[in-house]
């Protein structure tokens, strides 16, 4: 058993098979996040098979449907998701504990649309009812940069009875960390640690502690809402860096479950 209740995402190890990089997490970190995307897609058999014979513990990030969910185009639209109910339903069958989903980000900076934030509650109504039919749990993930995406801060949208996923690097960059973490109407279900240097560094996922991000008060709101953590880095350097600098500051709980 690990001395920590904080889980790893797979990003770290795009490079690798999924297998591999399965293997690499369950020497750090009691659970992953895969994130179903390239060479790690769920949708590949033969990373079936090795995630059931991993058994850790998991949940999973879903492909990035970002431009398909606030388009104007039906088509583009429920073709993001169908491709979400197909993971899905691999997800489930797997056990997965939870899936993640990001809303829109836009190509380019635009102000506030309120037919894209219309299609992005509606995608969250189909999810909900996705959620019911398959018995998955899912979460919508703020996103980083304002004008890119409708769903930076509390308030934006309504997420239809879907949870949310606080990733703590993209709202660091929006200044919105402190207003997460005060959200009284959050459904918070999963949190997303990385580091950077706020508006003015963009969204590096770097090591805790080499940025901005406060980390004490984000696991203590996690962790008092029952909510799943997982650092989500680019590399392992990153990821061991972090685990070092959570269990120097004594904020690795020991998971008992």
């Amino acid at each position: 058993m690990h001395d920590h209740d904080i889980g790893i995402s797979t990003g770290a190890y795009y490079e690798l098979s999924l297998g591999t990089a399965l293997l690499r997490i369950a020497e750090l970190a009691p659970s992953a996040e895969i994130l179903s995307l390239g060479r790690h897609s769920l949708l590949e058999p033969i990373n079936v098979r090795v995630i059931e014979a991993a058994g850790l513990p998991f949940t999973v990030h879903g492909p990035f449907a970002h431009f398909e969910f606030g388009s104007r185009s039906a088509a583009k639209h429920q073709g993001a998701i169908e491709l979400h109910r197909r993971h899905m339903w691999v997800a489930a069958e797997l056990g997965a504990e939870l899936y993640v989903v990001h809303p829109d980000m836009q190509r380019r900076a635009r102000g506030w649309d309120q037919r894209i934030a219309d299609s992005l509650e509606l995608a969250f109504e189909q999810l909900s009812a996705l959620q019911d039919e398959i018995g998955l749990p899912i979460a919508v993930e703020n996103m980083p940069f304002s004008k890119h995406s409708h769903f930076v801060a509390p308030g934006d949208l309504d997420l239809k009875g879907l949870g949310l996923v606080l990733d703590t690097g993209h709202a660091a960059v929006t200044g919105t960390l402190g207003e997460w973490l005060n959200d009284p109407l959050a459904n918070l279900r999963h949190v997303h640690l990385h580091d950077n240097q706020g508006h003015l560094g963009g969204d590096r996922h770097d090591a805790l502690g080499t940025g901005v991000v406060d980390i004490e008060p984000i696991l203590d709101a996690a962790r008092a809402a029952g909510a799943s953590i997982v650092l989500e880095h680019k590399d392992e350097a990153s990821v061991i860096a972090s685990l070092h600098h959570l269990r120097t500051r004594g904020l690795l709980v020991r998971d008992l479950g």
